[in-house]
């Protein structure tokens, strides 16, 4: 058990710190030319930069994953839960990247899915065994 918290919450924070990263080099530099991202490369109907989608990467891949990691090791009830849902997040925006963005950045989007999905599998794991033990106890 320990073993699984301690690799959720070190997927958190790598998960958080390059979402911190990346969400500020974004705001920061909304042309995306810092992470060698183009103006061009989104569709027509999209805002004229990456501002708005540094800001989610920022908060919800950055700042979120960093809070949940928190949590987890403090033991705050729902915090590997939540940890399944940032995981589900994650390959979500993946998803938007490539389906509507039209965005394809292969290395990146793999280790959000890896990252991603090992979050949902281990918070999985964990309520199941919660569950299991609840139910023992009845």
């Amino acid at each position: 058990m320990v073993v699984r918290k301690l690799s959720t919450a070190a997927i958190l924070a790598v998960l958080g710190a390059a979402g911190l990263f990346n969400g500020v080099s974004l705001v920061t530099d909304s042309s995306g030319r810092s992470l060698g991202l183009r103006v061009d490369m989104l569709p027509s109907w999209h805002t004229w930069d990456y501002r708005y989608s540094g800001l989610f990467v920022l908060v919800f891949l950055g700042m979120l994953p960093l809070l949940c990691a928190t949590a987890l090791l403090v033991d705050i009830t729902g915090a590997s839960t939540a940890a399944g849902l940032i995981g589900a997040l994650a390959i979500g925006w993946v998803l938007w990247q490539i389906l509507v963005l039209d965005l394809w950045v292969p290395r990146a989007h793999l280790a959000l899915i890896v990252a991603g999905a090992a979050l949902v599998l281990l918070s999985g794991i964990s309520l199941r065994r919660r569950r299991s033990a609840q139910d023992t106890f009845k």
